[in-house]
């Protein structure tokens, strides 16, 4: 029997806006759509990200420009065909003085048996500002979710923010219990960095379906997480990110 190929992915798509001038370069399965003057959707193409794929996406934000990245729908990450095998999802956003970049894209969902590893890298320069809001969810309905290495990186003027990778897998008897998620399908992040993000501190809380808290970090930004149900981080992401810095 002849065996089947093995088809994976490895992709650079780029953003920048400088002078008042957008451009881009899509890069399947990461495709970039402009939905406003200084709006962009990342619209994946193609199904996946499947186990294999290694995408990257780099921002380039000139002096003083704005703009806000926003997803069509949630990206749904599947096993491919080897076992076990990872897929990447490289974020990459350079901010030039007094840019802002407002990052919120859809949820993130892990079907079982993904292997997900996502990285966030801000590098802000002195006076940019950025809202960088995020979420996952472990599994579609029915399932228990599969494994995600979620890595969040922050700079401003050069002095690193925060440096912090979480990790999470539905399967994991230690990860989805008492002293990981605590049975929780879901968890997210809102991340502010700039001048302004000390307005943006505020006290944790706790609902029926979700807890939360937020801490200001050492620099000028803040950082709010919360866990538990799909919707209940939602509403809480919802709140966080609710004023855009671009």
């Amino acid at each position: 029997m002849t065996a089947l190929p093995v088809w994976s992915v490895t992709s650079t798509a780029r953003v920048s806006l400088r002078d008042g001038r957008l451009t881009w370069a899509s890069a399947p399965p990461v495709v970039l759509r402009r939905t406003g003057p200084r709006q962009l959707h990342v619209v994946a193409v193609g199904g996946g990200p499947l186990g294999g794929d290694h995408l990257r996406l780099e921002l380039d934000l000139g002096p003083g420009e704005r703009l806000a990245v926003a997803s069509a729908a949630a990206t749904v990450v599947q096993p491919g065909r080897v076992p076990d095998e990872g897929a990447s999802f490289e974020v990459v956003a350079r901010l030039a003085e007094g840019a802002a970049l407002d990052w919120r894209p859809e949820p993130t969902v892990a079907c079982d048996g993904a292997v997900w590893s996502p990285t966030m890298q801000v590098e802000a320069a002195e006076g940019a500002r950025a809202r960088v809001v995020e979420q996952l969810v472990l599994g579609r309905s029915g399932q228990r979710g599969g494994r995600c290495e979620s890595t969040l990186r922050a700079t401003y003027a050069g002095r690193t923010l925060l440096a912090t990778t979480t990790m999470l897998d539905g399967a994991d008897p230690a990860l989805s219990g008492i002293g990981g998620t605590g049975g929780a399908r879901s968890s997210g992040s809102v991340l502010v960095v700039g001048p302004d993000a000390a307005a943006e501190e505020s006290p944790g809380g706790d609902e029926d379906d979700v807890v939360w808290a937020c801490s200001g970090l050492d620099g000028p930004a803040t950082l709010l997480t919360a866990v538990g149900s799909v919707r209940g981080v939602g509403r809480v992401l919802d709140r966080g990110g609710q004023r855009s810095v671009a």
